[in-house]
């Protein structure tokens, strides 16, 4: 593993080819004498995870919620799997595509497991199944079904609802995610709780998703591509290597500012940057598994040049230069 940027490859041979997922062909949407999507062209692969970032009012959710109709393009096309989707029965698509949002929606008088398993149960599977499968999410998303199956909404913490919503959008294995702003109502300490898990998750499912937020580190953190919005169009559409690394107008520049280091070292594998130890151990130290973000924020609390790197077992086995997390940082700009 090197220290490089890693590059998200791409699985779109072609526009519109056998492996583009969702696609978005010169899409408009005006009210009246506002247009909130101004021409809009992307494509989104199987299996990635595409984050629309961008200010508030940019449009982002907007373009989200064409997907599943429930904002109707005034002019282009979206397609899902190659269909148009304003030629699909609206109900057959929505339940079809899983949807989470930041105000969750769960059912106040029904339990997490009745939550979990309300599509299923509208799309016809037998009891069995439905309530099998429904166990089987809240497992995956860390609710023990034993423990939380017959709880209700109200007993739940902000971050116990947002992964019943998570296994509820999963229970029917939608082959599509939509999810706008989900982690945007918790605590910091829970957000990040819940974006591990959710990566987790997408790493065991390779689902599609397109994810909304307005968060610039969550982008880099989730995605394996984004699309950075701004007045209704696409100011860049890339992987976060490049977006941090090659900013193509102004605006991206403005909208990265100046933590745009920090979070390219957030994308860097410490792995490629440990050097032997020297005669001294480093005083403080940080996991070999850590990315080189993490050793740069130790140096900035330690107030050193050098910070050791320790194995599985604790023990310091190398260390890592402050030049050497600068130069990963400043690489290809």
């Amino acid at each position: 593993m090197t220290g490089r940027l890693e590059q998200a490859p791409s699985e779109v041979a072609e526009p519109g080819g056998q492996f583009t997922a969702i696609r978005f062909e010169n899409v408009v949407k005006r009210y009246t004498d506002f247009e909130a999507l101004r021409g809009v062209n992307l494509e989104v692969s199987r299996g990635q995870l595409v984050t629309l970032l961008g200010p508030s009012g940019c449009g982002k959710t907007t373009l989200l919620r064409t997907v599943n109709r429930l904002i109707e393009p005034s002019q282009g096309t979206v397609y899902l799997n190659g269909q148009d989707v304003e030629k699909l029965d609206q109900v057959g698509l929505r339940r079809g595509i899983g949807y989470v949002i930041q105000s969750i929606g769960l059912f106040p008088h029904m339990t997490v497991l009745e939550n979990t398993l309300v599509v299923p149960r509208l799309l016809g599977w037998d009891r069995a199944k439905r309530g099998a499968r429904a166990r089987e999410m809240l497992a995956l998303v860390g609710l023990e079904p034993a423990t939380y199956a017959s709880r209700y909404p109200r007993e739940l913490s902000g971050g116990q609802a947002q992964r019943v919503g998570l296994a509820r959008a999963l229970c029917a294995d939608p082959p599509v995610l939509l999810m706008d702003e989900p982690f945007g109502a918790v605590d910091p300490p829970t957000r990040e709780r819940l974006q591990d898990e959710f990566l987790r998750l997408q790493g065991e499912l390779k689902k599609t998703v397109l994810f909304v937020t307005h968060d610039l580190e969550e982008a880099v953190k989730i995605s394996d591509r984004i699309c950075l919005m701004n007045i209704g169009q696409v100011e860049q559409y890339d992987t976060p290597a490049e977006l941090l690394g090659r900013p193509k107008t102004e605006f991206v520049r403005s909208f990265l500012g100046p933590s745009r280091t920090l979070l390219r070292l957030s994308r860097v594998p410490l792995d490629g940057l440990v050097e032997p130890l020297g005669v001294r151990v480093p005083p403080f130290s940080v996991a070999q598994t850590a990315m080189a973000r993490d050793a740069f924020s130790s140096l900035l609390a330690h107030g050193g040049r050098v910070v050791g790197v320790r194995d599985e077992r604790g023990k310091v086995v190398g260390m890592v230069r402050l030049e050497s997390l600068l130069q990963a940082a400043s690489e290809d700009e």
